[in-house]
């Protein structure tokens, strides 16, 4: 999975991604004839789209996922005070500038919507359609905010010096971050998903990147305000929202108030509700979701690709079996007594 480097006016980033093509799981370049979707992922997990990257039906298209900066395998200087969703969206440009990608269709999770939102808005030729799971652009609110500021806390008292690390602050943090993503029901896919990220966290957000941590969420999260209509009106392509009824954050009213502002500012949206589902909602319930995306892309672009005939597989298959996804085995949701978080050594 290739590097590609940039630089703009917050930095300089050697962005991680990863393209899938109908031929390839891990391909170097996008097919030029096929449609482009573009995913930005959520809070600490580039692995996210797991269960859209496996699916052949989507696999018909192009799909690409870009790790932001303090996420994932990116790497690049730190981040400045004051980053937020529009240096965030300088910075995909970039990317996106760097990879020569055509105007595409964005697939945005959580911590991604603000910034792909941005980009439609400030950038519209660069966006043929917005798929949105779980969104979070308008202002963050208060009872969230102080679920972050809980878990910043209990994640950074964890490293209190460069050679120590407390365990059980650390599982408090994943403890909160589990209730956040999955309302605490923890899948062996949503475990796995935890386990492989829980070592990245610890790299970029350890004893020496706790300022990196404080300005990529808590900051980020918190001081994020929602878009004008003035600015919404600029939008050009459809939206498409999707909300789960069992997100614990994040009412589905937040939902609907984000649809009522595209709606009265005159942009084509709509909102698709999965019962039962968390605010990680295409993880586990993919069947729902990537019926949903796949008719979406394919009625907002003239291309008309082929099904993927092949088999097709995630890039990350192999990492998520090596910590602990047994795709064969139960995908059931575990009690609360098994919430476990493998450790690195």
């Amino acid at each position: 999975m290739p590097f590609v480097q940039v630089k703009t006016n917050n930095g300089k980033i050697k962005y991680h991604y990863t393209i899938s093509t109908p031929e390839l799981d891990s391909a170097e370049k996008i097919n030029p004839d096929l449609p482009v979707a573009l995913c930005f992922h959520s809070l600490a997990f580039p692995h996210v789209f797991h269960s859209q990257f496996a699916d052949p039906m989507l696999r018909k298209f192009n799909l690409v996922v870009f790790n932001f900066r303090t996420h994932g395998e990116t790497e690049g200087d730190d981040l400045p005070e004051g980053y937020g969703v529009k240096e965030a969206a300088e910075d995909v440009l970039a990317f996106m500038d760097a990879l020569h990608l055509p105007a595409c269709h964005f697939v945005a999770i959580d911590y991604g919507s603000p910034i792909a939102l941005q980009i439609a808005i400030a950038y519209p030729d660069r966006v043929l359609s917005l798929f949105i799971i779980s969104q979070i652009c308008l202002k963050e609110p208060p009872d969230v905010c102080e679920g972050h500021r809980q878990i910043y806390e209990s994640w950074t008292s964890a490293f209190p010096a460069p050679d120590q690390f407390d365990i059980e602050l650390a599982m408090e943090g994943g403890y909160g971050f589990s209730q956040f993503m999955f309302s605490n029901k923890m899948t062996n896919l949503a475990q796995a998903l935890f386990n492989a990220t829980f070592p990245l966290c610890q790299k970029h957000w350890g004893y020496h990147g706790k300022k990196n941590f404080r300005v990529a969420t808590l900051d980020f999260l918190c001081n994020r305000q929602a878009q004008s209509k003035a600015a919404l009106s600029r939008l050009r392509c459809p939206i498409k929202l999707v909300y789960g009824t069992d997100d614990v954050a994040y009412t589905q009213d937040y939902s609907e108030e984000f649809l009522q502002d595209l709606e009265d500012a005159g942009v084509e949206a709509s909102l698709f509700v999965v019962p039962g589902a968390p605010h990680f909602v295409g993880v586990d319930y993919a069947s729902q979701v990537n019926p949903v995306l796949h008719d979406f892309i394919m009625q907002n672009d003239d291309r008309k690709p082929p099904p993927v005939s092949g088999h097709v597989s995630s890039p990350w298959d192999a990492l998520l079996r090596q910590n602990g996804w047994t795709p064969d085995g139960s995908n059931d949701s575990d009690d609360d007594d098994d919430f476990v978080i493998t450790y690195p050594h």
